[in-house]
């Protein structure tokens, strides 16, 4: 007589011949290009806990977006080759297997904040949007656009676009002339619509 254990096992046998319960594999292709079912990777399963490798292949493994919609609206990462996935397929099928997400030990994350959401290459170039401060930051390592609330920053580390125009309208301000007959000065109605302009820029820029 069959234990309650071995009944089950035949029972799922019955039901579900071809299931399969969510895998780790290693990324050994990616696939790149516009087109239907091009977000995928191939890839290679992986022992549980040792992570050795099988010679278990799934070619073509779509990837699980973050975000999709239609006319190929979406945000898309494809996984590098090397980097360890969680292999999940729809229904237990093995017909059907999807990547859904990174395998949370095997990468670093950099830094981030509650309310953020951070897009980066690890290697300086950051993308930051943050909630809390209604801030989008793009940080290319070297130079910077930030928009924040109802201004907007560009800078480069030692210089920024406010400090370079303001600085331009100040030396418009204080411009004089040499040589004969006598030495001029910009007008007064000059110098107020100047004064104007610094005003307006500290509305939209910043340093």
């Amino acid at each position: 007589m069959k234990s309650g254990q071995e009944f089950l096992a035949s029972l799922l046998n019955a039901l579900l011949p071809n299931r399969a319960a969510p895998v780790l594999a290693k990324v050994i292709k990616a696939y790149e290009g516009a087109g239907a079912n091009k977000y995928a990777c191939d890839v290679q399963v992986l022992t549980a806990g040792t992570l050795e490798e099988t010679d278990q292949i799934i070619a073509e493994v779509p990837i699980s977006p973050i975000w999709a919609g239609k006319k190929k609206r979406g945000v898309y990462a494809i996984p590098p080759a090397g980097q360890i996935v969680i292999v999940s397929f729809i229904g237990w099928n093995v017909a059907f297997p999807f990547i859904a997400g990174v395998w949370a030990d095997e990468y670093e994350a950099d830094d981030f904040k509650a309310g953020q959401f951070v897009i980066t290459d690890g290697d300086g170039l950051k993308i930051i949007a943050d909630s809390e401060e209604k801030k989008i930051t793009i940080d290319t390592g070297k130079a910077q656009v930030i928009v924040n609330g109802d201004k907007i920053a560009i800078k480069n580390g030692s210089k920024s676009l406010f400090t370079i125009l303001d600085t331009h309208i100040q030396n418009l301000i204080g411009m004089t002339t040499t040589g004969a007959p006598v030495k001029h000065v910009v007008d007064p109605a000059s110098i107020q619509k100047f004064m104007q302009d610094k005003q307006d820029l500290a509305l939209v820029l910043e340093a």
